[in-house]
């Protein structure tokens, strides 16, 4: 039985293009996965602190006091659970969400997610990640990684995870007459992975 770990990102929990996006992913994934189990992870809901001094000395010490990794435990937990990860991320001024760099920053972390100081492994190995972005101003090429794939691959790879797919919905914004038909053509994307 497969497991999917959702992770959604946006701040909006109503008219979200990443968000429809990967309500769309999920229907297909349950044809495809009958008995497949989900895991969903919403930061826009279920809010992650930013880590501090303490928290990264509990990540480093031999004896960490457990309220400080307490979460970061949980959220690596449901990482090792999941076979395949879904991301939905919009881009907010050029970057990922606060919401999702504190994720990540709760959960990379040595001897945990990857191993090595200088030469690194990630320990997250044989899973399957998709990273559902939009971007509203920055209308890309489709044959090139936007700025949000390029960081989320960086992230994904640092923890062992390299087999990713990517439904970029680019330039939101400037041609929205088009957007219909942008989310179409990614959503005849999403369908293909699944036939």
């Amino acid at each position: 039985m497969n497991t999917l770990l959702r992770i959604d990102s946006s701040l909006r929990t109503e008219n979200s293009y990443s968000r429809t996006l990967g309500d769309y992913f999920i229907q297909q994934w349950k044809l495809t996965n009958p008995n497949g189990n989900i895991l969903e992870r919403d930061l826009n809901q279920q809010l992650i602190p930013h880590i501090t001094q303490k928290t990264i000395d509990a990540f480093f010490s031999e004896n960490p006091d457990k309220k400080s990794i307490h979460l970061s435990d949980e959220l690596i937990d449901e990482l090792y659970q999941s076979d395949e990860i879904l991301i939905t991320c919009p881009m907010y001024n050029y970057g990922i969400p606060s919401s999702l760099k504190a994720y990540f920053d709760t959960v990379i972390r040595t001897k945990k997610t990857f191993t090595g100081t200088t030469s690194l492994k990630g320990l997250l190995e044989n899973k399957k990640a998709y990273i559902i972005s939009s971007m509203g101003g920055i209308a890309l090429d489709l044959h090139h990684r936007n700025p949000l794939e390029n960081h989320l691959t960086f992230l994904l790879n640092h923890v062992g995870i390299t087999d990713i797919c990517y439904f970029p919905l680019n330039g939101t914004v400037i041609d929205e007459v088009s957007n219909t038909e942008k989310i179409a053509l990614q959503q005849s994307k999403i369908l293909k992975q699944f036939n």
